[in-house]
């Protein structure tokens, strides 16, 4: 059946020179084929048909009813087949697919969206499909291949096998409530923080980062008064803006203009916080790759503190 199929294929190119030269000769060099095996696949062609496709006289050739609705199929047919073939290579070079993409809700307030903006509008045939899920959801559906690339903030994890970016960097800042006597401060000493109330990541969700964060104030002495955990930046921040407490978030944050809330920049040993992203090497394809350039372009990381 391949055989045949193939050999179809022959024909149909044969029978379409010969469709529009009408006249065997010059069809016959177009295909840089000898013109009687031309003839013979063209004749081959009608018998497996069963149908006459072109009228032959010794001054002309032409085409039967039947050879000029076959020639409009024929051409359609060839045409499908280039716009596949274009369609695969275009795949290929990472011009053309889907790509899956995980983040979690604080890639939002960083330049993670300016950085698909940019790659969409470069790359217009390319669909992304988007999951926001926290890092412990989305490691699992990038190892089984339901994600490409995932933007998480990793505590501890498990990323054996995966490759990684660091996306962005970037210090912890303070965010007290506006008229709080440390708010006329240009900066904040962590020490000065001992015994203020305290709005936490919750422990459960981020044991590792909970565990660095305590760190940072068990080496100057003290535990901070925890007065409510939460689960995400924008809850932080608006907790704070109510006057229930201070809290500690990424740089980045600094551009919530929150009314009644402050921000002001640290000092102490803390931890960073980050953005990294993950895929599979062995997936790494054009399609991949095409957007890890674009992404490596809206990177923020200092390059004191650079992998």
């Amino acid at each position: 059946m391949y055989y045949v199929l193939m050999m179809e294929i022959r024909q149909l190119k044969y029978f379409i020179a010969v469709a529009e030269e009408l006249h065997f000769g010059r069809a016959a060099e177009r295909c840089h084929i000898a013109q009687p095996p031309l003839s013979q696949q063209i004749k081959r062609l009608e018998e497996e048909l069963g149908v006459t496709l072109l009228e032959r006289t010794s001054r002309k050739v032409s085409l039967t009813p039947e050879g000029s609705e076959f020639l409009d199929r024929a051409r359609d047919i060839f045409g499908r087949i280039d716009e596949a073939v274009e369609r695969v290579q275009s795949m290929s070079r990472g011009e053309e697919g889907c790509l899956r993409v995980g983040f979690i809700g604080p890639a939002a307030l960083s330049p993670l969206p300016q950085a698909i903006r940019c790659f969409r509008d470069t790359n217009p045939r390319i669909k992304l499909d988007f999951s926001a899920k926290s890092t412990t959801e989305q490691l699992p559906l990038l190892r089984n291949d339901r994600l490409d690339i995932v933007f998480v903030r990793l505590f501890g994890h498990d990323v054996e096998g995966l490759e990684r970016m660091v996306f962005l960097r970037e210090p912890y800042v303070l965010a007290l409530p506006g008229g709080h006597m440390l708010a006329g401060q240009e900066r904040v000493d962590i020490r000065q923080l001992d015994g203020q109330p305290m709005i936490f990541n919750q422990r459960f969700a981020q044991p590792a980062l909970y565990r660095s964060l305590m760190g940072s104030f068990h080496k100057v002495g003290f535990v901070p008064n925890i007065v409510q955990e939460v689960n995400t930046e924008q809850s932080t921040i608006a907790l704070v803006a109510t006057g229930l407490g201070m809290a500690l978030v990424p740089a980045s944050s600094a551009g919530d203009q929150r009314a009644g809330v402050v921000f002001r920049p640290l000092d102490g040993d803390m931890p960073n916080w980050e953005i990294t992203a993950l895929w599979k090497a062995r997936k790494e394809t054009a399609l991949l790759k095409r957007f890890l350039a674009v992404i490596a372009e809206f990177r923020e990381v200092p390059s004191c503190m650079a992998d």
